[in-house]
């Protein structure tokens, strides 16, 4: 579609593999508007994952796939052929994840949305040394970006809307499914993060503290979005 409709930029989620990785920046390096998606499951986890008890839990779709897609998918965050580390996880009930047997009827998605800033800033800034700038741009800037939201959404700027999550280095944990929400499994038990959402705020005001929700469900506004020219005319987002 993006090499063959002009200005038909394509935002290809969930890349799992390391095929999809190449393909993308194939495509990107003869300057089309092509942008990769892949969720942290997909950086960590292996098919490897699905042989431990309850192996169910780390599945998502597509399935997990081997340590060389791994290393492709890392690769992709620092060349820029993957351009955002998202998420639509849905936490399924454990009783109903464990259900299936096959890759075919085994459910989708899990805990991976409240964890995820957590884990993406302890796997690139501490434990790989990337910037902060790279990590801002892969868990949120870059989004809002390519769809349209900036500088509204993805930078602390005049103007900007001020949505803030505030990492605290202090609040080093090994995470636990008690300590999520909406879920009574995690495929996450037991990893360490180097820090913790200590406060969440939306246009200025605090709707999550010390993981209490604070907010209003009324709290959201449908917002006008308007794709930037650069976004539909070439790679942008990335570094290759």
């Amino acid at each position: 579609l993006a090499e063959n409709v002009e200005r038909a930029a394509l935002y290809l989620m969930h890349t799992s593999a390391r095929t999809g990785v190449e393909a993308i920046a194939e495509s990107r390096a003869r300057g089309f508007p092509v942008y990769g998606e892949t969720l942290h499951q997909y950086a960590l986890f292996t098919s490897d994952d699905y042989r431990r008890p309850n192996g169910q839990i780390y599945h998502t779709y597509p399935s997990l796939k081997t340590k060389n897609d791994h290393k492709a998918l890392w690769h992709g965050m620092l060349s820029g052929a993957i351009s955002t580390i998202a998420t639509d996880g849905i936490c399924t009930p454990l009783a109903i994840k464990v259900s299936g047997n096959r890759i075919d009827n085994t459910v989708g998605g899990n805990s991976g949305v409240e964890p995820r800033l957590a884990v993406m800033y302890t796997e690139t800034v501490v434990n790989r040394g990337w910037p902060l700038e790279l990590f801002v741009d892969l868990v949120a800037a870059n989004s809002a970006r390519i769809f349209g939201l900036f500088p509204r959404k993805g930078v602390i700027a005049p103007g900007a809307d001020a949505d803030i999550v505030i990492l605290d280095p202090a609040l080093r944990r090994k995470l636990t499914k008690e300590g999520l929400h909406e879920t009574d499994y995690s495929p996450w038990e037991g990893y360490e993060v180097a820090a913790w959402p200590q406060m969440t705020l939306l246009r200025g005001k605090p709707v999550v503290e010390n993981s209490k929700f604070l907010g209003d469900l009324r709290d959201g506004r449908l917002l006008q979005r308007r794709i930037a020219e650069p976004i539909l005319n070439g790679p942008a987002c990335g570094r290759a």
